[in-house]
């Protein structure tokens, strides 16, 4: 077996596999078989030229603790029917794991069709969606206004009003991709009915809301702000289509979104959580050294039990004022706390309150010393993540 990077002349053979794996039609006869202009690693047979797996890598700039570091995503993995269960999708993410210290990865993160299944490369569910849907007469505290203008190709919103607006909300939350590109916003909105606006707090891009109307439903899938007028600022503009919609559907929110607090209003108010990506550590050494850490002294040992050998060991860790010193030693060193790296990247990335007790529970998880300072070391941290791959 042969894994490498797909050629760009090899977008035929991408779309065949692609179309058994995910059940959509593709005519061979008709493809050109090139323009292939993505990332994508692939497992073939000894030929070097029969693919027979796939798995594509965009590559991120991911916030934690408020900087962007390089992320790699996981996407489109497939295989051909008949050569499943010999190993092709694990040696492609062996290929990517190994690039991981030379491209600067520090994380990773998918969509998974099976969180068992993932686990045992090393991932772990990290992020929560919640979804909040109301009446129309919900929003009736917000004042109905006109400060939003609409993104169109050659429109009055520029590019960088829109990149603005989402960097400054993206970078409170871990996991969040900073954007240098607007692909995730229509600038045909006539066209695919996908509207962006961005509301404006006198000259300055404050707020957006990209959304879809049908069928009497307003489904919002981004809403961003940058302060809590904003927030109340943009919502007062959604009310403007209340002639068209009875009904607003707010998707991909972090659980402890601002929006709850903001509408006050429970009656008639659905509200749901539900899991989201999972997400991998590649480069643990780049988060414990730019953790954002308390400001009263702490130390810790931690053990982390990677089958990647760049990461395998013990690290000691000793924090002040918000800084830390990294130190790494061989895996067999004395340690405080044990974790394998599912356990591990859900401490580190998944946004949620661990201590002792509650990450005993876990996986992977053992202790040989008090590790307090350790989880003092990474309390809840608000994440969210937007970007579909």
């Amino acid at each position: 077996m042969i894994v490498r990077r797909l050629r760009p002349n090899e977008n035929g053979k991408l779309d065949a596999i692609q179309s058994l794996a995910f059940s959509f039609s593709y005519d061979m006869e008709e493809s050109d078989g090139d323009g292939l202009d993505e990332e994508v690693y692939g497992a073939f047979l000894d030929d070097g030229e029969t693919l027979i797996a796939t798995i594509f890598t965009p590559e991120f700039n991911s916030f934690y603790c408020g900087k962007a570091y390089k992320s790699v995503g996981i996407g489109g993995v497939a295989t051909v029917p008949e050569y499943r269960r010999m190993g092709a999708i694990r040696a492609i993410f062996g290929e990517i794991f190994r690039q991981a210290p030379e491209r600067g990865w520090a994380t990773s993160f998918l969509y998974p069709f099976s969180y068992n299944y993932y686990r045992q490369y090393g991932y772990e569910r990290v992020m929560k969606r919640m979804k909040i849907k109301v009446p129309a007469s919900a929003l009736a505290k917000f004042p109905r206004n006109t400060s939003a203008k609409m993104y169109i190709k050659d429109g009055p919103v520029k590019k960088e009003d829109l990149l603005a607006v989402y960097n400054a909300y993206a970078e409170k939350y871990d996991g969040m991709f900073r954007r240098s590109q607007t692909r995730a916003y229509s600038d045909k909105p006539h066209k695919s009915q996908n509207l962006t606006y961005v509301w404006y707090d006198g000259e300055t891009p404050a707020a957006l809301a990209t959304f879809r109307c049908e069928d009497g439903v307003m489904n919002v899938r981004e809403l961003c702000y940058t302060s809590p007028d904003s927030l109340r600022g943009i919502l007062g503009f959604l009310r403007m289509f209340e002639g068209q919609v009875g009904e607003y559907r707010f998707r991909e929110l972090p659980p402890d979104s601002e929006l709850e607090l903001v509408l006050g209003e429970y009656v008639d108010v659905e509200y749901s959580l539900e899991s989201g990506a999972m997400g991998r550590v590649l480069l643990p050494q780049v988060l414990l050294e730019n953790n954002r850490y308390p400001d009263e002294f702490g130390h810790f040992r931690l053990q982390i039990d990677d089958p990647l050998a760049y990461n395998r060991g013990v690290y000691a860790v000793e924090y002040v004022r918000g800084e830390a010193q990294v130190i790494r030693m061989p895996f067999d060193s004395p340690y405080d706390l044990s974790l394998g790296v599912p356990a591990l990247s859900r401490i580190l990335l998944g946004g949620e309150r661990f201590d002792a007790v509650r990450a005993s529970y876990m996986d992977g998880v053992k202790f040989a010393g008090n590790a307090d300072d350790f989880f003092r070391a990474f309390p809840v941290r608000p994440n969210n993540l937007l970007e579909k791959f």
